[in-house]
């Protein structure tokens, strides 16, 4: 007898114990102190995504007095399909990357309609939007697709067709291709990182 009320004490000692360290419901919504708000994370477009990740989309870097236009790769957390790297491109730059000045050539409502990769070639289908687009603009336009989707596995040149249809293209010259397009056809659109010729090691002088 002594042991069941000896539980019974204990129970009721543990619930009381329990209901005083509990969290009581508020009768009416209220502000959360400044101190113990913590940042969501959402630093961009949901549209255009965050620059983090592992795929890369090419973008037009800030305009530089007296050079022409280059591309500047950009990180996109997506799947490194094709489809979802050429659509993230296509949404272009985000809310962060556009106040560091960074833009698109291509078209704001340009849509992707399909994406293949056979032998090595990424057949890319695009909507009409694309032909609103010429000059200068539509070189670099075309070059971020070309240089997008060299960056996937197994891309080595890029066929671009608008709805269905088979298209000429300008190359970094200007000169109308109607062959799958590279990189190399584009020199000198995108900055390389490397020094022109190799450093000489330090401490070495040449013979």
């Amino acid at each position: 007898m002594r042991q069941v009320i000896g539980r019974a004490l204990a129970v009721t000692l543990i619930a009381a114990t329990l209901a005083a360290c509990g969290i009581s419901e508020d009768s009416s919504p209220r502000d959360i102190p400044e101190n113990f708000q913590r940042d969501l994370g959402i630093t961009s477009d949901r549209s255009a995504g965050a620059a983090a990740g592992s795929a890369r989309i090419y973008l037009i870097a800030p305009a530089v007095t007296g050079q022409a236009p280059s591309l500047q790769p950009a990180a996109r957390d997506v799947n490194e399909q094709p489809a979802s790297v050429l659509q993230t491109l296509f949404a272009g730059a985000n809310a962060a990357e556009r106040a560091t000045q960074l833009r698109t050539a291509l078209p704001t409502g340009l849509k992707l309609l399909s994406a293949r990769l056979q032998g090595g070639t990424l057949h890319v289908d695009v909507s009409k939007d694309i032909v609103d687009v010429s000059g200068n603009d539509l070189i670099d336009a075309i070059g971020q697709i070309v240089f997008t989707s060299s960056e996937l596995a197994g891309v080595r040149s890029v066929k671009i067709s608008v709805e269905g249809a088979d298209q000429l293209w300008p190359a970094g010259d200007g000169s109308l291709q109607s062959t799958p397009l590279t990189v190399y056809d584009y020199p000198g659109l995108v900055t390389s990182a490397q020094p022109a010729y190799p450093a000489i090691p330090s401490g070495t002088l040449p013979s």
